[in-house]
């Protein structure tokens, strides 16, 4: 056997059927994951010639070679290796996800080629890992027929090797445990090489409910490889129903530290958990916090798990591995029930925002520190959160604080959050704080000794203005209480549970950071934080392809924000200067991708692309439809939106119900256009201005736009100097030729088309 072909089945993740009750013992958590532990070759191959298999949108046609089923330690069927010839195609039907493989293989595939609807491309070496046996008419020899040798005579795989597989695409022994004990979904891995692209593609119906197709990056002194995203697919029957499988409602979490470096976190988590006949959930809980290492086995910064409990004290098996937590529970009998976990774990994790220790602050925030469901929707919850600190540093945490106390030579915080959250903040610094109730709202300043007067008097009225503008639009903010973190070194803005970090001091970026962050000025940058806790915190988005719902609206909204409460721009940034910026980035990425696959981008420059997506064109979409619906309905929209989803699961077309609703037309074709597509309009205008005797005018017309996949529908406005005043009027072009007339008490001074460039569209 070839080193590329002992090389590939290291770098992959292998899974195993479930085996029948009567042939083993009944299989635990430490059983399946012992399965995996050793892996092998069958000693003789089955000869293939001219098949063809399917699975999702992948077909893979095999040529004329030789396959190799791959067994773990049990005996059992995980997958087969093939050498020979054949090819593959991948289909993208979405019209979304087309477009971002399109840029996806411009970016770090720049051998593929789209042919339509498909790509393709042929192998030499194939391998194929599954979670049942699949495709078995390749690999199964059946029982009397002669077996060949296997390509290049090596059977088993050195654990040397294993370790490389442990520490690259490491997925096969966690989705082997989900697949045997709960006994639902499919899991399939597979990676050609040998033609113009060495790809891997995964069709999980266990984890995330999606189809992928991928690359890899190699990138020196790294022992795993990176993955480049190409598509992205959402398999059938995975709508938001079914990624709630496994939520968790209440988290109690306990931190103490005596040194605000190292520190014990225990969970105690509430979960809701659909499906009969489950024995094993899984959870995401970093293995290290290690910035310098994309390696889960670093053993820098460790978070061990010291033991989980259910609700009776009695220890649960559990695995934590890969950044995730598996636990071992007894068989769950209902269709819906509610698990408690008690979660112990301890480490060296309290870092700064950068990942290293500091001798100011530390932070734990976003996800990875509290062990949460892997499924986006998985994670919105209510809390209660205890935290003691070492003297001098005191706490700031998430929720509504009910007790701050001296306790010897430490600081002992507490709060709680009856209202479902997501993201929270947990930090402890030499902080001097302000604190002031303004309009109802208490809003707390944190900073430090040395922090300038005017931010710890100043600041909290700017939070509580931003917040009452908020409110006046949008309805109470969910959270009770906000806290403001000032955050050294740190040149963006994040926006937890009713806490918002933020740097206050001038930031030079680290090269290779994104220049967006660094454009706005402390208060736009603050009123795009605070906006989140409506966006975000309010109605979460169902999954990343909705995160437009987030960070869009946040940033749009700070631009009003903005506008309504600077009276001077030489003190403020402004709207006006917001808009120019989110056009002149926009046109950067107007056919990149469709704005609901901002997240599914891949290459060096994915991140970047996302923000322009994201944090320009989704607020100059917003800005377009707020123009053509006019200010009061574009805000009733926006909170009906809101009240109507509470917690989420928010998706776009729940916004576009909103505004259906609001404006008392069916508005879906907005939506469709402009997040699930690319590109600006391209309208060509034709106008005439006529009058008659008596003064009276007739401006006449027709817009067009090339027909096909491009054409846009829009609402084109006429901007008209009648008598000194400005009137408007607006042509609706429903089809790529539409023809438009006004009669006019009298001749206008001047007729300009768009004059405020509202829509994202070029004239001529």
């Amino acid at each position: 056997m070839s080193r590329w072909s002992t090389l590939l089945l290291a770098c992959a993740g292998l899974l195993a059927p479930a085996v029948r009750a009567e042939e083993t013992p009944p299989a635990t958590l430490a059983s399946i994951l012992d399965t995996a532990s050793q892996l092998s070759l069958a000693e003789q191959g089955v000869p293939v010639k001219d098949k063809t298999v399917t699975i999702g949108h992948l077909v893979v046609a095999f040529g004329q070679g030789v396959a190799v089923p791959i067994l773990g330690k049990d005996g059992s069927s995980l997958g087969f290796y093939f050498e020979g010839s054949g090819g593959w195609g991948y289909t993208a039907d979405d019209p979304a996800d087309r477009a971002t493989l399109t840029t996806n293989m411009k970016r770090t595939a720049k051998t593929l080629r789209l042919e339509g609807t498909r790509v393709n491309d042929t192998f030499q070496r194939l391998l194929v890992l599954f979670s049942e046996p699949t495709w078995n008419d390749i690999w199964d020899r059946p029982a009397g027929t002669p077996g060949v040798p296997v390509p290049g005579g090596d059977a088993i795989l050195s654990s040397e090797i294993l370790t490389v597989a442990h520490s690259g695409y490491s997925e096969f022994e966690f989705r082997l445990a989900q697949a045997r004990l709960n006994g639902t979904g499919r899991w399939l891995y597979l990676e050609a090489a040998g033609g113009l692209e060495r790809v891997g593609y995964v069709f999980d119906d266990i984890r995330d409910g999606v189809e992928r197709l991928f690359n890899f990056r190699k990138v020196a002194d790294y022992h795993v490889r990176f993955v480049q995203s190409l598509s992205v697919q959402r398999l059938p029957g995975w709508d938001v129903a079914r990624q709630e499988w496994l939520l968790l409602r209440h988290a109690g979490i306990a931190i103490d530290t005596a040194d605000n470096r190292k520190g014990t976190i225990a969970s105690t988590l509430t979960l809701h958990v659909k499906g009969a006949g489950l024995r094993v959930i899984p959870l995401d809980l970093a293995n290290t916090l290690d910035p310098d290492s994309a390696a889960w086995s670093s053993p820098k910064n460790r978070l061990e798990v010291s033991r989980v409990m259910d609700d009776m004290g009695h220890e649960l098996a559990f695995a934590h591995k890969y950044n995730e937590l598996l636990v071992e529970i007894a068989r769950t009998t209902a269709k819906e029930s509610d698990l408690e976990l008690r979660v112990e774990s301890a480490g060296d994790v309290l870092l700064d925002i950068k990942g290293r220790h500091d001798d100011n602050y530390f932070v734990l925030t976003q996800r990875g520190w509290l062990p949460e469901p892997p499924n986006w929707r998985g994670s919105q919850f209510t809390y209660d959160i205890k935290v003691r600190t070492k003297k001098p540093w005191r706490p700031v945490i998430s929720g509504k604080e009910v007790l701050l106390v001296n306790d010897g030579d430490s600081i002992v915080s507490e709060s709680k959050c009856d209202y479902p959250s997501h993201d929270l903040a947990v930090l402890g610094g030499r902080y001097v704080t302000r604190v002031r109730t303004i309009d109802g709202l208490t809003v707390r300043v944190h900073s430090y000794a040395m922090a300038r007067a005017n931010l710890l008097e100043n600041m909290p009225s700017l939070a509580a203005g931003l917040a009452k503008f908020y409110a006046g639009l949008l309805g109470p903010m969910p959270a009770e209480e906000l806290d403001v973190v000032d955050v050294p070194r740190f040149g963006l803005g994040f926006s937890p549970s009713g806490v918002v970090l933020i740097a206050t001091e001038p930031y030079t970026p680290d090269p290779g950071e994104s220049r967006f962050h660094f454009s706005r000025g402390i208060n736009a940058r603050l009123a795009h934080e605070i906006a989140h806790q409506w966006f975000f915190h309010k109605a979460m988005a169902a999954d990343p392809s909705e995160d437009w719902l987030s960070e869009s609206f946040s940033e749009y909204f700070s631009g009003l924000a903005m506008a309504a409460l600077s009276g001077d721009d030489k003190i403020s940034y402004g709207f006006p200067q917001m808009l120019a910026e989110w056009r002149a980035d926009a046109q950067i990425c107007s056919d990149l991708a469709p704005i609901a696959t901002a997240n599914d981008l891949g290459g060096e420059h994915a991140g970047a692309e996302r923000q322009c997506l994201l944090y320009s064109r989704g607020p100059l979409v917003l800005h377009m439809l707020r123009s053509m619906i006019g200010d009061d309905r574009f805000a009733a929209a926006t909170k009906r939106y809101l009240d109507q989803n509470g917690i989420g699961p928010a998706t776009t077309d729940d916004f576009a119900r909103a505004v259906s609703e609001t404006v008392g037309g069916d508005m879906t074709w907005f939506f469709d256009q402009w997040i699930r597509r690319t590109g600006v309009a391209q309208v060509s205008v034709e106008q005439h201005l006529e009058s008659d005797p008596s003064g009276r005018a007739r401006l006449w017309g027709v817009l067009r736009q090339p027909a096909g996949p491009g054409f846009k529908k829009l609402v084109v406005p006429f901007v008209l100097d009648v008598g000194g005043k400005r009137e408007v009027r607006g042509v609706f072009q429903e089809q790529p030729e539409t023809k438009f007339e006004f009669l006019l008490p009298e001749r206008p001074k001047s007729v300009k088309v768009d004059p405020f460039g509202n829509n994202l569209a070029t004239y001529k």
